[in-house]
């Protein structure tokens, strides 16, 4: 590990009770000890990455995800795994029976190969059973994340990873005249926005619930890319028309992006599957969503949050401005064809 003091190379046996040997300073995560292989350079450098090189401020929820994303779990590799477990007992009853002579180590080969190239065949067949069935998370409940990183990193340092902000604190009050309202049930994201000042920015509401928007402004929805969120924000649009409401992460959005945290739980339930908005989904991303597949909108990093928070002000701007309908309908500003 690397020292976060020092920049030495620290042996295990050269860091016990977490205190650096050549520094003899304290630091914060043992790799060997910490959920996600965490150390403080690591959650250093993922603190820049949320932040984007502009001082963004991001969730302990943010970190989460950022430091679990290449943690997740490779479905293929549940095939490798039972390959070869389902192969060792047949391997192993071939050599007893060849060690008590029971029949001759030519067939005994023979016979373990056989078994073993059956159990391939076997399980190739299953492989697209076997991947659909995996369910992918992040390999490290929050909670836990939260004891032995977060609050470990405060104890030491005596303040949260930099640029950190805390979740429980009040969300700002509107102002006296609005102009949209943001819409989303996850009070990371709107933590995450408050802390960037996009309510000043764009004269925003943020609210957790319908009940908390002023009445009559615009609505922007944040919500994951899952079937429970996709029916939300369907109640919401038809809660709140005939006002403008503007739906952000569709499935589409993370479908193929190699950038998106794309996480699998149990398949949902028919009933789950017949209340789902088809008239807004493709045969895709209903297909994707069916197979239990979702992407959380907390796992967006700052500076996606705010460009999808951009777009759809911009979004709206255009639906209720006549002068930018009409200058997009004749093409103003855009190369003549």
């Amino acid at each position: 590990m690397i020292c976060p003091h020092c920049n030495q190379n620290v042996l295990r046996k050269e860091r016990t009770g977490r205190r650096c040997s050549k520094c003899r300073q304290a630091f914060a995560l043992e790799p060997k000890e910490t959920v996600l292989g965490l150390h403080d350079v690591r959650v250093r450098k993922l603190s820049e990455q949320l932040g984007d090189g502009r001082g963004l401020r991001y969730t302990p929820t943010q970190l989460w995800y950022a430091a679990g994303r290449t943690r997740l779990r490779d479905p293929r590799s549940r095939v490798s795994t039972l390959r070869f477990w389902v192969s060792v007992p047949f391997v192993v009853l071939c050599f007893f029976a060849v060690v008590g002579h029971l029949i001759r180590p030519v067939f005994g080969i023979v016979l373990a190969v056989l078994l073993v190239v059956a159990v391939q065949v076997v399980l190739s067949g299953l492989r697209g059973r076997i991947v659909n069935s995996v369910q992918i998370r992040v390999p490290a409940d929050y909670n836990t994340f939260q004891r032995q990183v977060t609050q470990r990193w405060i104890d030491v340092y005596g303040s949260p990873p930099f640029g950190a902000v805390g979740e429980q604190g009040v969300l700002p009050r509107p102002g006296a005249r609005p102009r949209f309202g943001l819409l989303c049930p996850d009070r990371s994201v709107l933590v995450c926005l408050a802390a960037n000042d996009v309510h000043r920015r764009h004269d925003l509401v943020l609210a957790e619930r319908a009940e908390q928007l002023p009445p009559g402004v615009p609505v922007i929805v944040l919500h994951d890319a899952s079937l429970p969120a996709l029916r939300f924000a369907e109640q919401v649009r038809d809660g709140l028309a005939p006002r403008p409401v503007v739906n952000q992460l569709a499935p589409r959005a993370v479908l193929g992006k190699g950038a998106a945290l794309r996480l699998r739980g149990p398949a949902p339930r028919p009933e789950e599957l017949a209340a789902a908005p088809r008239n807004t989904l493709s045969q895709e991303e209903f297909d994707w969503l069916a197979g239990g597949w979702w992407s959380p909108v907390a796992a967006l990093p700052p500076a996606r949050l705010l460009a999808l928070v951009d777009k759809a002000v911009d979004r709206i701007e255009q639906a209720i401005d006549p002068d930018r309908r009409r200058a997009r309908a004749v093409g103003f500003l855009t190369w003549p064809t």
